[in-house]
């Protein structure tokens, strides 16, 4: 993923990593997981747009946006790329919906869900990350993670489903 104005998720910096929690619903991750199983043995990649709340330690999920893996292709078993038009185009968008970028997610195809040094090269602090585990077309396992604000590493955020209410 490029950067753009997105600086810092519009300030929201230095989150206190033991309160960071994203929450979003079941058809959200059903959505992800549906995903990421269609372009199976291809990475997929999606931005999560919603809001960050109090220190930004808590994001809610209000809506998923699928992007096109740009990266070459005989290498997106492995590696995704957000065309850097298409990252603009989302941000512009979400200033007009008063929401914001608050993640993205991508697939892991038979590796862990766990990002790697490539991911972690490509990633913004605050923002969070979600990885999905997919082996044989089965998504098998999703974490989220938060990258440090010194770019140092990933830590693990929590990743809340909340129950959909009908």
């Amino acid at each position: 993923m490029q950067k753009s104005s997105l600086t810092n998720a519009k300030g929201h910096g230095n989150i206190n990593m033991r309160e960071a929690r994203i929450v979003l619903d079941q058809q959200m991750l059903e959505e992800m997981h549906g995903h990421a199983i269609s372009t199976y043995p291809e990475e997929c990649c999606g931005l999560m747009f919603g809001s960050f709340s109090g220190n930004g330690g808590e994001k809610k999920v209000l809506r998923l946006r699928r992007m096109k893996n740009t990266f070459e292709p005989k290498e997106r078993y492995h590696r995704y790329t957000i065309d850097p038009k298409e990252f603009l185009n989302a941000e512009k968008e979400a200033d007009e919906r008063g929401d914001e970028i608050i993640g993205v997610y991508h697939s892991h195809p038979n590796a862990p869900a766990k990002p790697s040094e490539f991911d972690r090269g490509h990633a913004w602090p605050t923002l969070s990350y979600v990885v999905i585990e997919v082996r044989e077309r089965k998504a098998l396992e999703t974490k989220s993670w938060v990258l440090k604000e010194d770019r140092s590493e990933f830590v693990p955020e929590e990743l809340q489903i909340a129950i959909n209410k009908k």
